[in-house]
This record gives C-alpha cells, structure tokens and sequence, in this order.
C-alpha cells in the first residue's frame, strides 16, 4: 500500500467508523447516558443511568494521545494496559507490516488533532468491530474499539449478584453475575434462533436452547428426567447471557 493508496483507505475507514457510531448511537443510546466506566481487566465499558448499567460493549485499547508529548501512542506498545485489553489490536500492527504502512506497524507516531479517530476507525475496519469510543485521560484520550454492545435490562441487585433468588456465578470478563444457562449449542454459535420461556421482570434470563435442543424438549413438551440428560447446559453469567442473545437470529 503507497501513501496514496493508505489516505485513501484512511479516509474509507473513517467515514465507515461514523456510520457505526451513528448505528451504536441510535440503538442503544451511546451519547445518551450520564456516565460511562470503564474496566481493562474485565475489558468492559459501561454506560449507566443513577448507578444501574444500561449498555455493556466488550472493548479493546487501540492507542492514546498525549497532549504534553504530542504523539499517539499504540496500547499494545503502553506496558500500563493488561494484555488481554490490547491483544487482539496487535493484528492491526500484523496488518500495518504487511501493507508496509508505518502509521500502523511502528509504537508511535506523531499526533493531530484527527490522529486518534483515524487510528481507531481503522482498528475498527481491521477488527470488524461494531464502533469506538473516546474517553478523557490524564494528558489527552483513551481510545476504544468494541466487538460486543448490549442493552442490560436487568435491576440494580442483578447487575450487582446480589439477588437471593439466584447464585452468583464468577465471570473471567465481567466479574460476579447472575447465574444463567443456556445449551452448547447456544453457547458456540448464539447467532441462531433461541428457545426459552418469554423473559420476564422476575426472570430476565430464563434457560435458553436451540432448533436442535427443541426437538429433544417436544419430545416431552417440557424438560424432566426422560429428556433432560440430553441438554448439555453450559453455565454463563447473565452479562455473558444477555451479548449472546443479542446476536440471535430474530425473524
């Protein structure tokens, strides 16, 4: 890729991230809330309303800017960022050796004011991800891309595991949940039509399964002990439940 060739795709990647944003925006409310969070161990950024999340997006670092140094620094060259919050970025810089692009294979590069927002608009082409967002820092801005964003519908109690109702299960990503099933299947490949009983304000997350899973469960026209050894369920927290479902394939 000349450099020609690279401002032109620049500029594509730029006006495609906008889209994706303006799509995140009007679905969920992006702009909207009065306070955003965000956690590099659990990879999460949360949106909230009066201390009760609304929308969760599973994020990755791409870079940030200095206003005292004037450059733009790559996460996965900052040694303050955990690994796994700038692993996956580290394909953009794959990407940058191989088009021979400098901007994207070397730590550093000399910053603008638009720098920041063309280095994740193209993270986010190289990535596929679902759109960016910019937070404050100390001396300039932190930026991110998402690959998940979900609505949350649950209560205060749920969000925090406190319900005595339901056990508290431990997350890798997103610390102590709700304890919620769905079948393997689901589990693989969410992007494929849900079975469960209707969500409710009592049971936001009820056990989910799939076409094939449903066959077993008409067999009996309920699960009990004829059928329900052949529902392999896997255990999810209820943030885990709710980007899973969110991708499942709606008539």
């Amino acid at each position: 890729m000349n450099a020609q060739e690279f401002i032109t795709f620049r500029h594509k990647a730029v006006h495609i991230l906008k889209e994706l944003n303006e799509k995140c925006s009007q679905g969920f409310g992006i702009s909207s809330w009065p306070r955003y969070d965000y956690d590099l161990d659990q990879r999460t950024l949360t949106f909230s309303k009066a201390g009760i999340p609304k929308v969760i997006c599973t994020i990755q670092v791409v870079g940030t800017t200095s206003k005292k140094a004037n450059n733009w620094l790559w996460g996965r060259a900052n040694a303050h960022f955990p690994m796994k919050a700038v692993e996956k970025v580290l394909e953009v810089r794959r990407f940058g050796e191989e088009e021979n692009v400098p901007q994207l294979s070397e730590p550093y590069w000399p910053d603008d004011e638009y720098h920041g927002w063309e280095m994740a608009a193209i993270s986010a082409q190289v990535l596929s991800s679902r759109g960016a967002y910019r937070c404050p820092a100390s001396d300039g801005f932190i930026y991110f891309v998402f690959s998940d964003i979900t609505s949350v519908t649950s209560d205060r109690k749920a969000m925090a595991g406190q319900a005595s109702d339901t056990k508290g299960v431990k997350c890798d990503d997103h610390g102590v949940g709700r304890e919620t099933f769905v079948c393997e299947h689901l589990a693989i490949d969410p992007g494929q039509e849900w079975f469960s009983e209707i969500p409710s304000e009592s049971n936001p997350w009820p056990d989910a399964w799939c076409t094939q899973c449903n066959q077993v469960f008409n067999e009996q026209g309920e699960w009990n002990e004829k059928n329900e050894d052949r529902l392999r369920a896997k255990l999810l927290c209820h943030l885990c439940y709710e980007i899973a479902r969110n991708k499942r394939k709606q008539e």
